[in-house]
């Protein structure tokens, strides 16, 4: 696992601000569950590029431009914008992987990166070994596409967890 903070310059990290955190018009897709089916937690989602193409072009463009140096990007697999919102306790939304049930070769060469556009007491934890990743602002965390991970809930910081996930061969 590698943690970069304050991965894009101050200008940068305004600009993801202004172009997709607070943004009004994102188009975004409300999802009755965070991970597994009637797991009972409300998220939005916006989806910027899945299945050999960008959903949203000029925020794939955006992203694309700003990270693909960073994550070293041979072909994309899924760019997507997951927002929760505080809640009164902390709980783990599920361990997963973001590439379903692939148990192919393809997996053995997968990546996924988090960007934390917000900060919040609501870490990403993975499964085995155990660990966390704090979620601050400006923060990327790349790991194996394989390892188990989640997203939890927050109590304290920003009214809502928005992060980006990267998943990226």
């Amino acid at each position: 696992m590698r943690i970069i903070d304050n991965v894009l310059s101050e200008q940068d990290f305004e600009l993801i601000k202004k172009r997709l955190v607070y943004n009004h018009d994102l188009s975004w897709g409300w999802s009755p569950q965070k991970v597994f089916k009637d797991d009972g937690t409300d998220t939005l989602v916006s989806m910027i590029y899945q299945g050999h193409e960008p959903k949203q072009k000029d925020h794939f463009v955006t992203l694309y431009t700003l990270f693909n140096k960073t994550l070293d990007v041979v072909s994309w697999y899924r760019i997507k914008i997951n927002c929760t919102w505080k809640k009164q306790e902390y709980r783990v939304y599920g361990y997963h992987q973001d590439y379903g049930k692939h148990s192919d070769e393809r997996i053995k060469h997968a990546k996924t990166a988090i960007f934390y556009c917000t900060s919040t007491d609501g870490p990403t934890v993975f499964e085995d070994p155990h660990e966390s990743v704090d979620c601050i602002e400006n923060r990327l965390v790349i790991f194996d596409g394989s390892r188990k991970h989640s997203g939890t809930t927050h109590t304290e910081g920003n009214e809502r967890r928005i992060v980006i996930n990267f998943n990226y061969f």
